[in-house]
């Protein structure tokens, strides 16, 4: 699980970091916002007891991958495409976790040919779609329409995130979780859960284009120049989602699968953080689709 630190043809360094099997089939892994390679942690055993090569490179702005502007999800393929090269995969699948959605929905758009299984976690999908925010609270959407219009709004929020968090982490952390669902507040009752997110926080806040790669994210999230009816009806896109999330809610996996042309829903107890405890269900259902389509 040691990091790697490419070198882009660009000239851009772009971090990653592996798990699951070594040796398994390679899988792309989006992390979240506020996230980092981290959150592949998730999934990491159950991936390397399955035969699962977890593949997660730290989005620009996070850690050690330099800052980079976007538009728009398409953007980010090319890093994909790149590190595939260098790595020699002609194949593989990917997962998108919460706001690594439109990322691993963009590579599935662009590389359809290439991607074997598709997995959404607690998916933030279009934040336009009819129907997708009912049951997020008005703060969070307050903010998202802050960052999909006024970038300068969004950036100052997360400056003022920023020096929250470096005041105090542990009081930063404490504060985002009491305004999450019951099943996650009990979830990051556990030391190991809460210390994973911590990390997953100094990952963000010690890029010095954290904040200006945090309001890009928001915007993202419009998915401009990306439609879910635009993906490939031939790829099941498999979503997993807890029915008492209220970061992005279960309505979002509701207008997901109402527009994707091709999908498989599994909503299940739990909050958010619902693929922490589900990660061998959704590696066993990643494994059967790689076996029926082979």
């Amino acid at each position: 699980m040691s990091p790697t630190l490419f070198m882009m043809q660009s000239g851009r360094r772009l971090e990653v970091h592996e798990y699951g099997d070594p040796g398994g089939h390679p899988t792309f892994f989006f992390h979240g916002l506020i996230g980092s390679h981290h959150q592949a942690s998730y999934v990491h055993e159950a991936a390397r007891r399955a035969g699962i090569r977890i593949i997660a490179p730290n989005r620009p702005g996070v850690g050690r991958s330099e800052f980079v502007p976007r538009s728009t999800p398409l953007d980010a393929v090319a890093d994909i495409e790149e590190l595939a090269r260098t790595l020699g995969l002609s194949v593989f699948s990917v997962i998108g976790l919460s706001g690594g959605t439109p990322y691993a929905m963009a590579v599935l758009r662009r590389l359809g040919n290439r991607v074997q299984t598709a997995t959404i976690l607690s998916g933030m999908g279009p934040s336009e779609l009819p129907g997708a925010l009912r049951g997020m609270d008005v703060r969070r959407r307050l903010i998202l329409a802050i960052g999909a219009r006024r970038t300068a709004m969004a950036r100052q929020f997360f400056e003022k995130s920023e020096r929250r968090y470096r005041d105090s982490p542990r009081t930063f952390l404490d504060r985002l979780i009491r305004t999450w669902s019951a099943p996650d507040r009990e979830m990051f009752r556990r030391a190991e859960v809460y210390n994973l997110f911590m990390k997953d926080l100094e990952e963000v806040f010690s890029n010095p284009g954290a904040t200006e790669s945090l309001a890009q994210e928001l915007a993202i999230y419009r998915w401009r120049g990306l439609s879910p009816r635009d993906l490939p009806a031939g790829h099941r896109v498999t979503l997993w989602h807890g029915l008492s999330d209220n970061i992005v809610p279960p309505s979002m996996a509701w207008a997901m699968v109402r527009t994707l042309p091709n999908a498989e829903a599994h909503l299940l107890p739990g909050g958010h953080f619902v693929a922490i405890d589900a990660a061998g269900a959704i590696i066993a259902r990643l494994v059967e689709q790689l076996g029926s389509s082979r």
